[in-house]
């Protein structure tokens, strides 16, 4: 069962169906280890077909709604090198914790092909709205910013706790600018604890102090392709990506120029195996869930 909602998450099969559902499990590359005389339950921890189906024409595919549960609406991704499975990530729509409402939170990353925004009402002008989007770069940044003086020609900038609490030691830049008169200015010495800044006479200044979260300060921002391998050989989710990334796959073989998966890039990089094997162990589950209702 689901460790936070308690629902079932998975089905024993019949008998006539285990061995044959092991042998796809066995010659699949799923994580699951499938050995003779454990049930399906117990090989694939978590649902093969999809829990939630929405559709509509006019309206929305699927609510979730709650009163004083804590999320409207919850995704999980099961952990099948476990069993019982456990969450290896999730995802929360409409979700409430104490005093913090988030319109969506994950207990994991959160990665997207478009940009990240906020978005505001446009105060004198009904028909426009406003759009900021995140700043973007190859590592989790931190950063804090402000304004001090120096005196006698020295200042301390105190770090905040918070800053400190987060951000790893090393890393850190220091950004010090002279304001309001021309003067010469140098960050002599950081770290988590103060940052001592000298100028060559009295003057106020701006600063910016950025560092690097802790718990991802060996961040890679290249890796292995796993959010653009095509799902299968009649996936189309190309055509929902920025035109950037739709001509870079094009330029890389795995789709062609008009939108198709490329049949022979699959083939070669073995994709086709892949789609092949899920396909069987999932119309295998579909077959035993059936048959076990």
């Amino acid at each position: 069962r689901d460790r936070r909602s308690g629902a079932r998450l998975s089905r024993d099969a019949p008998e006539e169906d285990e061995q044959s559902v092991i042998k796809i499990l066995s010659e699949s590359q799923s994580p699951v280890n499938a050995a003779p005389g454990k049930r399906v339950s117990q090989l694939y921890c978590y649902p093969p077909l999809a829990g939630v189906l929405g559709a509509s024409v006019g309206n929305y595919g699927v609510v979730g709604y709650t009163n004083v549960g804590e999320a409207g609406v919850v995704g999980y991704n099961m952990n099948s090198a476990f069993c019982p499975a456990s969450s290896a990530v999730d995802g929360m729509l409409g979700v409430h914790r104490g005093g913090t409402n988030y319109g969506v939170y994950a207990d994991g990353d959160i990665g997207a092909t478009g940009t990240k925004s906020f978005v505001e009402p446009h105060p004198t002008d009904p028909t426009k709205e406003i759009r900021y989007v995140s700043l973007e770069g190859p590592e989790a940044g931190t950063y804090f910013r402000g304004t001090g003086h120096t005196r006698r020609g020295f200042a301390t900038i105190e770090v905040p706790e918070s800053f400190r609490m987060v951000t790893d030691a090393q890393g850190l830049t220091v950004v010090v600018t002279p304001t309001g008169e021309l003067a010469q200015i140098a960050a002599i010495s950081k770290s988590l604890d103060k940052i001592v800044v000298q100028s060559s006479k009295d003057v106020a200044f701006d600063y910016v102090v950025n560092g690097v979260r802790k718990a991802f300060r060996d961040f890679k921002p290249i890796g292995e392709n796993d959010d653009f391998v095509p799902q299968g050989p009649d996936d189309k989710r190309f055509f929902s990506l920025p035109a950037e990334s739709q001509r870079r796959l094009v330029a890389t073989g795995i789709y062609m120029p008009d939108g198709k998966v490329n049949l022979d890039k699959a083939r070669e990089m073995g994709w086709d195996l892949k789609w092949a094997q899920n396909k069987a162990v999932s119309d295998m589950l579909a077959l035993a869930a059936n048959q076990h209702k």
